[in-house]
């Protein structure tokens, strides 16, 4: 068992670190205060190559693994959340299911673009009535004499007002209850559009966004995983989208990490009747149990993502392991920003010092990608489905 990084991913977390800290960390309050979308930062993620990291090289990408992804994510999260979900939408998700079952032409005409960060593909999945139960989605494409049409109402997708494509999962009609498969839709196309952007609580820079689609034209040249009967198709979608999930442990761990230095830093600075308040044990305690989660936590996702990267292309992480790293990092990093406002104490709850802000912004995580609860659910599915483990 062998938990050491190699150098190459080594020196791959040492750039993400150095980049967030000049280009990342100086910016970060100012999408947050202006909720204004972090364009400035993406242009450094596709210069540094960060966008491209899980595209395959023969498309312009660097065709590393999850830990990798992971990693990245990890440091830049501990910064700057709205930037490190700009670069999960870049690494995990779409991407990753046009590159395991889209057409050539598909890989070929938007991998290339996604990797130089000139393509961010937007994830129309949520519906109003259907959110983590994805079967009772009203998205439908409809076969007609002038061809595909799409009628979809999708919410919460993640900077939908910046995508250039969305990736729209549906039913296909005339194919059963079950069929639902999901295309690619550039943005613009017609019957669509943006009808609203919403104000959050956290994550400011990257808002959500409802996407219309009405009557739209789809090609049939766009369809990655068309619906069929028995719900292969949906399950297909679900599986890849256990990279996002990691993703989205990977940047818990990064928003926990970074709330943590914060509070070791302000407990080694603030003083009380000339006692640093690091010497304290109630402060000491805390931040004893905050380290122990944030390394439980990380040790979770990397080997999730370990597991991940042994099952190959296109093959979909180990679900257990996914639902585990995600639930448990998802609840450590809201444990552990709100232990560091109370660190902090009345200046923790301003916006003067950025666990406030670290607060809000993870609050999210917990629900994109599958809440806590559905990740729980399926922990307890697949160990009825399992049983007890055999022992040696």
């Amino acid at each position: 068992m062998d938990f050491e990084l190699t150098e190459a991913q080594r020196e791959l977390r040492a750039l993400a670190a150095e980049v967030a800290e000049r280009e990342f960390r100086p910016r970060a309050a100012r999408w947050d205060e202006n909720e204004e979308y972090p364009e400035e930062n993406l242009a450094v993620l596709a210069k540094q190559g960060f966008t491209g990291l899980t595209v395959p090289e023969e498309f312009g990408g660097l065709g590393v693994g999850d830990i990798e992804a992971a990693l990245v994510l990890e440091e830049i999260a501990r910064v700057c959340l709205s930037t490190a979900v700009l670069c999960q939408l870049h690494l995990n998700g779409p991407p990753r299911a046009i590159d395991a079952f889209g057409s050539d032409d598909l890989k070929e005409r938007y991998l290339p673009r996604v990797a130089a960060g000139d393509c961010l593909i937007g994830i129309g999945m949520t519906e109003p009535d259907a959110g983590s139960d994805a079967m009772n989605m009203r998205a439908k494409l409809r076969r007609t004499p002038e061809g595909l049409r799409l009628d979809a109402y999708k919410n919460m997708v993640t900077a939908g007002h910046k995508a250039q494509a969305y990736f729209v999962v549906a039913r296909f009609d005339g194919a059963g209850d079950r069929a639902i498969g999901a295309m690619l839709v550039p943005a613009g196309a017609p019957g669509s559009e943006v009808s609203k952007v919403h104000k959050k609580m956290g994550l400011r820079g990257v808002p959500e966004a409802e996407v219309a689609f009405d009557n739209t034209p789809v090609d049939e040249a766009d369809i990655i995983l068309e619906g069929d009967g028995d719900g292969q198709a949906m399950r297909t979608i679900l599986g890849q989208f256990n990279h996002e999930r990691l993703g989205n442990a990977a940047m818990c761990t990064g928003v926990a990490d970074g709330a943590l230095d914060e509070s070791i830093r302000y407990a080694q600075e603030r003083t009380v009747g000339g006692k640093r308040i690091i010497e304290l044990q109630g402060i000491a305690w805390k931040l004893a149990e905050m380290s122990t989660k944030v390394e439980a936590a990380r040790l979770m996702v990397w080997r999730a993502c370990a597991a991940a990267d042994a099952a190959g292309h296109g093959v979909s992480p180990p679900a257990i392991d996914v639902a585990r790293a995600k639930w448990f990092a998802n609840i450590v990093a809201q444990e552990v920003c709100n232990e560091a406002i109370q660190i902090h104490g009345g200046y923790g709850y301003t916006r003067e010092f950025p666990v406030e802000r670290m607060f809000r912004d993870v609050r999210g995580l917990a629900i994109g990608a599958g809440t806590v609860e559905v990740q729980k659910n399926l922990i307890g599915r697949l160990l009825d489905k399992e049983g007890p483990r055999p022992r040696p």
